[in-house]
């Protein structure tokens, strides 16, 4: 009698025990399922992010050509077709401060958008501040890196008259270092600057200290200053003219950054 009841407790308790089990895994199946749900819901977000960004450059270089000084390029479809893509626009302009700071303005517009229409609207405020950072980010980089880069190839001009033609190696050399010195002194100087500017601004706007540091995506957007600093080092070789085109591609990453960016809970 004794061994039936013992028999009986053991076999509700082994019931029991596969019942929990089940109900384990079936609720580490639904976890799983609802992980991968949400994963393929945020790459999705990501995507549509990612192809506003985009489209907010190629619509910036669709407004430089067609206000383009040379008035050579079309923004007809049938007409862009027909003709010979080392002609277009994308592989022609010399990028310079007002090229890149509005693909930079479309790049982040773009990411506002894809950012309003396939995220929360609750991190729309983080968007914002983070297209600020970005923005500034840009401007005051490649401003830097121009204008003291112009000035650098003055002074070389100046001081050094006639020594860019000068068969001397070492003097051709030597004419491009303030052009150089100036991009790099630029670059470092534009960052520290649109950073710090970029912060303040959102404190007194959002009335949010992010105190947000330089992350390396942000060095996407120097892509450009490089470009712009090789134009006036050593202007139309291959490596120069790669690099420039580069940057329209690298403009995007700006707008991506902003379009992804959530409130910090």
């Amino acid at each position: 009698m004794e061994m039936l009841i013992n028999d009986n407790i053991t076999a509700i308790y082994n019931k029991q025990r596969t019942s929990l089990s089940e109900k384990k895994v079936i609720s580490e199946d639904l976890y799983n399922n609802r992980e991968l749900e949400n994963n393929k819901s945020a790459q999705l977000k990501n995507v549509g992010i990612g192809i506003c960004s985009t489209l907010g450059v190629v619509a910036s270089l669709a407004l430089l050509s067609k206000f383009d000084k040379s008035h050579k390029y079309t923004l007809n479809p049938l007409k862009i077709l027909k003709s010979n893509l080392k002609n277009s626009y994308l592989l022609n302009t010399k990028y310079k401060t007002k090229e890149i700071v509005t693909m930079g303005a479309g790049s982040i517009t773009g990411g506002l958008l894809g950012g309003y229409i396939f995220d929360d609207k609750s991190n729309m405020n983080a968007k914002v501040r983070e297209g600020i950072v970005q923005i500034c980010n840009i401007t005051f980089p490649i401003a830097l890196v121009e204008g003291l880069s112009v000035l650098g190839t003055k002074v070389s001009d100046k001081l050094m008259p006639n020594w860019s033609k000068s068969k001397n190696v070492f003097k051709r050399i030597t004419t491009k270092l303030p052009a150089t010195a100036g991009a790099i002194i630029g670059l470092i100087t534009g960052m520290y600057i649109g950073n710090k500017t970029s912060n303040k601004l959102n404190e007194k706007v959002f009335k949010v200290k992010d105190d947000r540091p330089i992350k390396w995506t942000d060095f996407s957007a120097h892509v450009d200053d490089i470009g712009v600093a090789a134009t006036f080092i050593a202007d139309d070789n291959i490596i120069t003219n790669s690099i420039r085109r580069l940057i329209p591609a690298a403009l995007v990453v700006p707008g991506y950054e902003t379009g992804i960016k959530k409130e910090v809970k």
